[in-house]
């Protein structure tokens, strides 16, 4: 198994695809490559055929699999808002990968287990990894999740939405020779490939944890039985000058997703935004379903926060043991990057800081696929992030921290 990560930021396709061809020949000589990984800038997204074919020649026995994005991550750099290519291609042999294009009426008609291996053509029992980009215009990915979730238990999907549109049609998603300006696309893995996650959603929690007494649909009604805005107010009198400060700025919900740990971390929570709070009847708001008895904490996040939870979950997943991962898949959001610190390359700086040398690429998304303990989300602010190593490493396929 191996991985070789490149970026161009030729603006002609011609020379970019010269650039890649150069750059991975130097470094992969006749190895073959069975799955390439591409990420297009919106500069090229009236040319993905072009690039298509020129990929399919460049690795004429490997599944492509790309989107276009608002920026690019490859060879350790992430280029933001002008043209760039990044590419991760790595040779898998002894892996099973199964090419996939869904569309909105073929998710709605697929219903049960074979008729999802079918449209996937993976089944549960091979343990199989997903990878899927797709348009935020024509494709519910909450739907498509679910009927993961469902029908795959246990399967981590990462990923991301293609972000180099404002309207619709305007994404591109590359399969092979074929450009989809609607639906997902992606490839299922198997066989001799482990994958370790990690999903930063930025955030770190404040105060102390409570549980939802009270809630319906979207709104916290009572909190440890009391009304919800005043266990806030209560929980917010106790903070310490920093963390007050940061949650007037931008306070986030945390939804505990196993309620059987003792305690509770970075890394086991859903992050939803806080919408709003009514004085009248205490009730709190949410972006995201509220139930009955699930233990929620309220978070802050900021550059800072950020950045210390990416560490700090990056360090527990090389804590974990095993073989150091050979390659990594790295999907962060657009309002990352640029946009939270004050120079470029933040989030592939940080990964090869605590695997150096590890060959990445991605790109930046308008949200974000990751496994949360055994079921997958969308998130946003997120960096989701897939560590893939050899059959000896991890047992599990999918260790969330």
């Amino acid at each position: 198994m191996r991985f070789v990560s490149t970026i161009t930021t030729h603006p002609s396709p011609t020379a970019a695809l010269v650039d890649i061809e150069n750059g991975f020949r130097a470094r992969l000589g006749d190895e073959p490559v069975h799955l390439a990984f591409v990420f297009v800038s919106a500069a090229f997204a009236d040319k993905l055929e072009t690039l298509g074919a020129g990929l399919n020649r460049i690795f004429p026995d490997a599944a492509v699999l790309g989107c276009t994005a608002e920026g690019t991550i490859g060879g350790g750099r992430e280029v933001e808002r002008s043209p760039s290519i990044a590419v991760l291609a790595a040779s898998l042999p002894s892996v099973g990968i199964r090419p996939f294009h869904v569309s909105q009426a073929e998710l709605e008609g697929a219903t049960t287990t074979a008729e999802w291996v079918e449209q996937l053509g993976a089944k549960p029992d091979q343990a199989p990894i997903f990878i899927a980009l797709a348009d935020p215009f024509s494709f519910r990915i909450t739907d498509f999740l679910d009927q993961v979730n469902t029908h795959y238990p246990g399967a981590p999907v990462f990923g991301g939405m293609a972000s180099a549109a404002r309207q619709p049609r305007e994404n591109g998603l590359l399969l092979n020779e074929h450009v989809y300006r609607e639906g997902l696309t992606g490839v299922a893995l198997s066989g001799a490939i482990r994958v370790r996650a990690v999903v930063s959603q930025g955030c770190r929690p404040i105060g102390r944890p409570f549980v939802v007494t009270r809630g319906d649909q979207n709104v916290m009604r009572e909190l440890g039985g009391k009304p919800a805005l005043a266990a806030l107010q209560e929980m917010s009198s106790s903070l310490p000058p920093e963390d007050l400060a940061l949650a007037k700025q931008a306070l986030l919900v945390g939804q505990v997703i196993n309620e059987y740990q003792e305690s509770f971390k970075r890394g086991d929570f859903l992050i939803h935004n806080l919408l709003g709070a009514d004085p009248n009847s205490g009730a709190l708001a949410i972006a995201g379903p509220v139930k009955v008895g699930r233990t929620i904490q309220f978070h802050v996040r900021d550059a800072k926060c950020a950045d210390e939870d990416l560490r700090e979950l990056l360090g527990a997943a090389r804590g974990q043991g095993g073989p150091a991962p050979a390659g990594a898949l790295l999907f962060s959001c657009n309002g990352r990057g640029t946009r939270m610190w004050p120079e470029a390359g933040h989030d592939v700086g940080v990964v090869t800081d605590v695997f150096e040398r590890l060959p990445t690429a991605g790109c930046f998304c308008a949200g974000e696929l990751g496994p949360i303990g055994q079921r997958n989300f969308i998130h946003g602010f997120t960096a989701s992030i897939a560590l893939f190593s050899g059959p000896d490493g991890p047992k599990s396929r999918t260790l969330s921290v």
